[in-house]
């Protein structure tokens, strides 16, 4: 009986430690810096599970899960493009589907939206992930490291890499799972 009682205690423990560790968001291919504009991007989002076919979802742009930004001005992971359409996730666990582009709309890849941008590490990765490195590669010499929270310019990015200029050394801005580091 009392290791039913310590079972059930440990596995209550767990799941409210598993619970409340957040979900890092996948980086995707870029991001969408959307408006809030009068019009049709105002009005419920249609999601397709391919562009234009199968209608799964209506949403408010301001509902769907953002990396920054409000309500108004959110700016969204995007997963893949085929031409105006945009693979986006809404909610957070992960679902996405595909919506047609809008005019107010402005997709960025991760290299144009990064570079000049001041971005914040994020708290509670593992410790390889705040080590600075003297080249874009996980082999390469540590050049110190960043603490989390820590705001740092980004001065240029190769692939999953980030040259920062002080702190000076590259940082990884997504991990091995493609799951973000730092938040824009």
């Amino acid at each position: 009986m009392r290791y039913v009682i310590l079972l059930t205690t440990a596995c209550l423990i767990a799941a409210t430690a598993w619970a409340a560790a957040p979900l890092r968001p996948y980086s995707g291919c870029g991001v969408l810096l959307a408006q809030n504009a009068p019009g049709p991007e105002a009005s419920p989002l249609p999601f397709y599970a391919e562009p234009g076919l199968e209608r799964l979802a209506e949403l408010d742009l301001g509902a769907l899960p953002r990396l920054s930004g409000d309500r108004e001005h959110p700016v969204l992971a995007v997963y893949a493009t085929k031409g105006s359409w945009l693979k986006l996730a809404w909610d957070d666990a992960g679902r996405a589907g595909w919506v047609e582009g809008a005019r107010a709309w402005e997709y960025r890849s991760w290299d144009d939206y990064l570079v000049g941008r001041q971005v914040k590490v994020l708290p509670g990765l593992k410790k390889n992930l705040y080590a600075l490195k003297g080249a874009p590669r996980e082999a390469s010499a540590d050049a110190g490291s960043v603490s989390r929270d820590q705001r740092v310019r980004v001065v240029q990015v190769a692939e999953d890499w980030v040259r920062l200029e002080r702190p000076a050394g590259w940082l990884r801005w997504r991990d091995a799972d493609g799951r973000l580091t730092v938040s824009p």
